[in-house]
């Protein structure tokens, strides 16, 4: 489930990679379909028991086990009203990834992204598919990708240890594309890892779990907003940018 926290990038990534609406269901349909099929042993033999546990949306978190919010106190981390507000709060931060960052490679305004395919239309004429595509590089991949993961576990209500394998790996690329100095790179990152090895967490440690989460976020929307802008072309290579 964990990985889920990515597919809203990965949407928008397969979005603009195609640049074309039927392309973009085609492969939406073939992802589910190899999920479909990965599932039918178990599907067949107890579907409501595979999905619910696969999924667990109902389930109650233990306190005693999470490495993020502990700091916040029990009955705050245990109440309805903070779990839907970090539900809200992970909502409005992709909407303003999306609107402001990830969408930006397509040149476009954001409605007039939507309103087309709302009315199953192709969302850009033949001449600016290859554009569009164009901006779709590894590296903007790669840092929208992340940055979904990221701001998923920033949101997320408990995080266990066994999370920072999603963690870890990602969090130099990410403050790296930040663009800030590298004494305050290794310095975040070693707060990070500091914080993940206490055990079992505290108020300090779990304070600085969410503290350099929210501070990766933050800064990775800043720092690394040229990897979603797009390039614009000379004057002069007109002509060259044509031909390619």
């Amino acid at each position: 489930m964990t990985l889920l926290l990515s597919l809203p990038a990965v949407g928008v990534v397969i979005f603009l990679g195609t640049a074309s609406l039927a392309k973009s269901l085609e492969l939406l349909v073939t992802m589910i379909s190899v999920q479909a099929l990965i599932g039918v042993p178990f599907l067949a033999d107890n579907a409501w028991g595979y999905l619910g546990r696969a999924f667990e949306l109902s389930r109650q978190f233990f306190f005693k086990w999470t490495v993020n919010w502990r700091f916040m106190g029990e009955e705050r981390f245990l109440s309805k009203e903070f779990a839907l507000a970090l539900l809200g709060l992970h909502v409005l931060a992709l909407g303003v990834f999306v609107t402001t960052r990830w969408l930006k490679p397509a040149r476009k305004p954001v409605m007039e992204l939507i309103m087309p395919v709302m009315c199953g239309e192709a969302p850009f004429a033949l001449h600016e598919v290859e554009q569009v595509t164009r901006g779709v590089t590894p590296r903007y991949i790669l840092t929208t990708v992340l940055s979904a993961n990221v701001m998923g576990l920033l949101f997320a209500r408990s995080l266990h240890y066994q999370f920072y394998a999603y963690l870890a790996w990602s969090t130099p690329f990410l403050l790296w594309r930040s663009g800030i100095h590298p004494v305050l790179q290794y310095a975040l990152f070693f707060a990070q890892e500091w914080a993940w090895n206490v055990y079992p967490s505290t108020n300090a440690s779990s304070a600085f779990v969410v503290g350099v989460l929210a501070a990766t976020v933050g800064l990775v929307w800043w720092g690394a907003r040229e990897d979603w802008e797009p390039k614009t072309t000379p004057a002069g290579s007109k002509s060259i940018a044509a031909k390619r």
